[in-house]
């Protein structure tokens, strides 16, 4: 009897600790999958003036969080640029979402980088870009002209190549599949 009742307990530790790791992970960002809506995003851009994701609603979104401070994130810039320019005459809008605390710092970047594109301050992360649930930077969402997330990308990416160029130019086209 006392065998079985350890057993049980066992068995109960074990399912206990497994709902707790998955609902862990759902929470830390593994639950935004492909195929679902992207949280909503609203913040101050680094130019000035804020930009709601939703405004960018009917268009190619690429939405990328990153950080000064985190070498992957620095070399994959010049990519993101390059793709920006690419194909923003096509109707992609990147968005690079800094969690640097540091403003004085990601501008200087910026301006050094070249990046033309919109960067949007989130310090920390804690503000809306929490419901994104990154796991890590930099770490890329690409969406739909509905909103809906195409693709995920965790860590860094070449941006730029005549294969991500063509995958992009698939997904602008209208009634493209993703």
């Amino acid at each position: 009897m006392k065998d079985l009742l350890k057993l049980v307990a066992l068995v109960g530790a074990i399912l206990a600790a497994s709902f707790a790791f998955v609902a862990l992970q759902q929470k830390k960002g593994y639950g935004l999958t492909e195929g679902t809506p992207a949280p909503p995003l609203r913040l101050p851009a680094l130019q000035g003036g804020e930009i709601a994701l939703d405004s960018y609603r009917g268009r190619v979104v690429l939405v990328n969080f990153w950080a000064t401070w985190c070498p992957p994130c620095v070399e994959e810039m010049p990519s993101l640029e390059g793709l920006h320019r690419a194909l923003g005459r096509e109707g992609l809008v990147v968005l690079g979402v800094s969690i640097d605390e540091d403003g004085a710092a990601l501008e200087a970047f910026v301006r050094r980088a070249g990046v033309t594109f919109p960067i949007l301050r989130d310090p920390g992360g804690r503000g809306p870009t929490a419901a994104w649930r990154t796991t890590g930077y930099p770490e890329t969402f690409v969406l739909d002209g509905t909103g809906k997330i195409v693709r995920k990308i965790v860590g860094p990416a070449r941006w730029d190549t005549p294969e991500a160029i063509n995958w992009f130019r698939g997904v602008l086209k209208p009634g493209a599949p993703s």
